[in-house]
């Protein structure tokens, strides 16, 4: 099977404002569009954080997935 056949569709949904009216997108640009979304909201965050002069949790994927599979010292 091949998965990259999905990204040649298109990604149908409905607003949650509006439930009746339906969109329909490329799949690849509804899933580009989720990935730069989630960074504009996590620079929004660090931002705030760092305004109120408090420190920005680390947001990489990947130090998080290493701290909590850290063995207990």
């Amino acid at each position: 099977m091949d998965s990259t056949k999905n990204f040649a569709t298109r990604a149908r949904y409905s607003c949650w404002a509006r439930q009746t009216l339906l969109h329909s997108l490329p799949f690849a640009a509804t899933l580009w569009h989720v990935f730069n979304h989630s960074t504009q909201h996590r620079g929004q965050i660090t931002a705030a954080l760092t305004a109120m002069g408090q420190p920005a949790p680390e947001f990489d994927m990947v130090y998080m997935l290493q701290a909590e599979n850290k063995p207990n010292a």
